[in-house]
């Protein structure tokens, strides 16, 4: 199992914006084969800061997911409202 931990922190002004666009991503995401889950989760004390949490069943799952054209439109969209941030991706070992 992959899980994919991925931050981002929302320009000022612009977290409505972002949030239509990530629901779109959550619900397009979560039919895809080899998706476990895949989560938007906000900070309880900075709501501009989110975070996907992903599961994958594997790299090839996850490798797919990001040359579907849901995932290269709407982060391409997201690129306006949001800092980057590094994306982190493990491996389940035990």
């Amino acid at each position: 199992m992959i899980k994919v931990i991925a931050r981002s922190v929302i320009k000022e002004n612009h977290l409505s914006d972002a949030l239509q666009i990530y629901k779109l991503l959550v619900d397009e995401t979560i039919k895809e084969s080899g998706c476990i889950t895949y989560e938007l989760f906000q900070e309880l004390n900075n709501p501009d800061n989110l975070t996907l949490i992903e599961e994958w069943e594997d790299m090839e799952a996850l490798r797919r997911h990001t040359q579907t054209p849901h995932f290269t439109t709407l982060v391409e969209q997201l690129s306006h409202f949001e800092k980057e941030l590094p994306v982190l991706i493990y491996k389940k070992l035990f």
